[in-house]
């Protein structure tokens, strides 16, 4: 249970991460082409691009952060359609864009 904990939060690490080129495709998800993701291609899926990243050597941000299946799955019916995906996307999307705006304005009127 904690090595699936893990795995899923590596995997989903990249989709919170906030950057376009890292997040994951629908096809690349839908492992066996059946049209839907299951909770297993999805954690084996975020699994897999972890351990590429641990490879590489980079670091592992917002790991903890990361959305869990049920995130996605909003309809409880455990799978991932591709409509709940795309709406998943643009809600990480949006969550980065206002992350990155809010640290970007840290700092700002401050005397010195």
């Amino acid at each position: 249970m904690k090595t699936l904990l893990i795995v899923a939060l590596i995997v989903t690490g990249a989709l919170a991460a906030g950057q376009g080129k890292n997040m994951q495709s629908y096809n690349s998800l839908d492992t066996n082409g059946d049209g839907k993701v299951t909770q297993v291609e999805f954690e084996n899926k975020q699994q897999s691009k972890m351990i590429k990243q641990a490879e590489a050597g980079k670091m592992m941000r917002n790991v903890a952060n990361a959305p869990h299946f049920s995130d996605v799955d909003t309809n409880s019916d455990g799978n991932i359609d591709k409509d709940e995906f795309a709406t998943h996307q643009v809600k990480q999307q949006a969550k980065n864009r206002k992350n990155k705006s809010k640290n970007k304005t840290r700092g700002q009127g401050r005397n010195r």
